[in-house]
C-alpha cells in the first residue's frame, strides 16, 4: 500500500476525526493512482458512516464536498 493510501487509512482509525480531517481525506482522493480507487473505494465507504461525527462538531453540513453531497 502507498504511503499516501497509509495516511487515508490513518486518518479512518482515529478515535474522533474533524473537518480537517476530512479534507485532507478529500485531497488524498483526488491525489491516489487509478490502480489505488477500488482499495480507496472501501475507505471511501467508511468515511461516510462518519460524516454524522465530523456534523455534530461543525454544527452543520456546510462543509461537505460534492462528492459526498446527497
Amino acid at each position: 500500500m502507498s504511503v499516501i493510501l497509509n495516511e487515508a487509512e490513518e486518518i479512518l482509525d482515529k478515535k474522533t476525526i474533524n473537518l480537517e480531517d476530512y479534507k485532507r481525506f478529500r485531497e488524498i482522493g483526488r491525489l491516489i493512482k487509478i490502480e489505488e480507487k477500488l482499495y480507496f473505494a472501501s475507505f471511501d465507504e467508511a468515511l461516510h458512516l462518519r460524516l454524522p461525527e465530523i456534523a455534530k462538531k461543525e454544527k452543520n453540513w456546510n462543509w461537505l464536498e460534492p462528492e459526498d453531497e446527497v
